[in-house]
């Protein structure tokens, strides 16, 4: 199987590198389309016109391997669209709900998901997305919260990765102090994951992401 990557920042680039590193698997190109989520972000979202756009970047990208992936959550809306067109997408959020919800229903008791937001401009997709994915799976009884954590991502806007990291790090770490009443803590956007590495808290072991998805995803392709 021929796969590429379609991401909306350059940094994303070798967190999923890194995420596919020891398996055979190889993609055929990364592509970075920054000024798709420069656009989202100065709207506040996506319109009409810059649907199209993501949709002819995808159609574009899409032509030469047998599956693209949309690594972006603020953006990944637009792959349902043209995956009901015939075109071979696929949104990694999408992968991280489905994984969430597949260990929640096979963990005994009542369970619960929180779902940590860095971008506000992902809140509304990533909700609808995980709450269609809980009804398409049959998991309406596990429980669902999607949560921004303020003041992180202009952080990442501005390109100080290191300092968007760390104040991750202790965004989650606080979210992670109380959050016994969740059994189950996803990171929403694939450029959070790297900030799991300077938590402090137990829990963070446990923390899915996007990118762990990806390669459970493809490895079992």
């Amino acid at each position: 199987m021929t796969f590429s990557f379609l991401h909306s920042s350059q940094s994303l680039v070798p967190l999923f590198e890194d995420a596919i590193n020891g398996t055979n698997l190889s993609p055929k190109a990364h592509y970075v389309r920054a000024d798709l989520l420069d656009k989202a972000t100065a709207q506040g979202g996506i319109d009409e016109a810059l649907s199209v756009e993501i949709a002819d970047a995808l159609h574009s990208y899409a032509l030469d391997v047998d599956l693209l992936l949309l690594t972006c959550s603020s953006l990944s809306s637009v792959v349902d669209g043209v995956k009901a067109s015939g075109v071979p997408a696929e949104r990694t959020d999408r992968l991280l709900a489905e994984a969430v919800f597949a260990g929640a229903m096979k963990t005994p008791g009542a369970q619960s998901v929180a779902v940590l937001i860095a971008a506000p401009t992902t809140v509304v997709p990533t909700r609808t997305l995980f709450e269609q994915c809980r009804v398409e799976m049959g998991a309406e009884a596990v429980g669902l919260k999607v949560i921004l954590l303020p003041d992180v991502w202009s952080l990442f806007l501005s390109g100080d990765l290191e300092a968007y990291r760390q104040a991750l790090a202790k965004a989650i770490d606080a979210f992670l102090t109380g959050a016994d009443a969740f059994s189950h803590v996803a990171l929403g956007q694939a450029s959070m994951g790297p900030a799991l590495a300077f938590c402090q808290s137990p829990r963070a072991n446990s923390v899915w992401t996007i990118t762990g998805a990806t390669r459970a995803y493809l490895a079992a392709m």
